[in-house]
């Protein structure tokens, strides 16, 4: 019989996290589960998920809670909740809820909002090879110049967002028509709605100047702002649902666990010039941020 492998004693501990999430979880505990010594699997973890095991267990807590609080609504005592959560007080999950999500457990039952951030995604096979394969998971802080990018823009939310392609469909046999191009193509993510999660997104290129676009284009001006850059190299030709994971595991992994915090404003993937959607590709994914405190 072949030994096991690292990845497979890793998901092991995860399954055990996983089934006790409502109860003491210590990183001992969990590191026996996978045969792995204490040290090297707080290593470990940090190593294959980016994030410290405490960092894990708290977010993944927080968003079952935040899961419950919509799905069992009024009938969920919120005391109860924080105990599940580890708190021995209403008061403390309160806060750290708030610290999570941006609302309190509370303000989160009565308006569910889709919140694209803070929601700690569960860590399965997919997710360790998606990591390992596609994304350096430490990005580059730096400050980039404002910048026009002309294009098709539309709205979507979570329901619809996958037609996102179908816009750049539209977008990419035009794109020589638009004048002025000054470098690759860009797709810009602004004014999200806290409320539902909506946001509007535009398919387009950097531009010099803004001068007779073609009929239906708009520009979309970003100001001089600090960014969080990710590189993410493309394993399939999906390249809409290969992202999807990325996004989470920045906005609800890196996002928290970070020296940084979001920055309303536009966020953006860059395709370089020479990009196609296939395999070994790659593109930037830049979030607009701003160190705490």
């Amino acid at each position: 019989m072949e030994p096991e492998s690292v990845h497979t004693r890793f998901l092991r501990a995860v399954d055990y996290i996983e089934e006790h999430l409502s109860e003491p979880v210590a990183l001992a505990d969990v590191a026996k589960q996978a045969g792995f010594s204490l040290h090297y699997f707080s290593r470990l973890f940090r190593v294959l998920t980016g994030e410290p095991f405490g960092a894990y267990l708290r977010g993944r807590r927080m968003t079952v809670a935040a899961e419950r609080l919509v799905t069992e609504g009024r009938g969920l005592r919120l005391i109860e909740l924080a105990f599940a959560c580890g708190y021995d007080s209403q008061e403390a999950f309160t806060r750290a809820f708030k610290r999570a999500f941006g609302v309190t457990p509370g303000e989160y039952r009565r308006r569910r909002p889709a919140a694209r951030t803070h929601q700690r995604e569960r860590i399965d096979a997919g997710l360790l090879s998606h990591l390992s394969e596609v994304l350096d998971m430490r990005p580059e802080i730096k400050e980039i110049d404002s910048f026009l990018v002309a294009g098709f823009r539309e709205r979507f939310d979570a329901a619809s967002k996958h037609q996102i392609p179908a816009l750049w469909g539209r977008f990419m046999p035009l794109l020589e028509e638009v004048p002025h191009r000054a470098g690759g193509t860009f797709g810009v993510c602004t004014n999200m709605s806290s409320d539902d999660g909506s946001f509007d997104y535009v398919a387009g290129v950097e531009v010099e100047r803004v001068d007779r676009l073609p009929s239906g284009m708009v520009a979309e001006s970003l100001p001089r702002q600090t960014y969080a850059v990710f590189r993410h190299q493309l394993r399939s030709y999906d390249l809409h649902a290969e992202l999807q994971p990325t996004l989470r595991w920045i906005f609800g992994t890196w996002l928290p666990g970070s020296d940084f915090e979001y920055v309303v404003g536009p966020d953006f993937e860059r395709y370089p010039a020479d990009f196609e959607p296939v395999p070994g590709k790659y593109l930037e994914i830049a979030i607009p941020v701003r160190r705490k405190g």
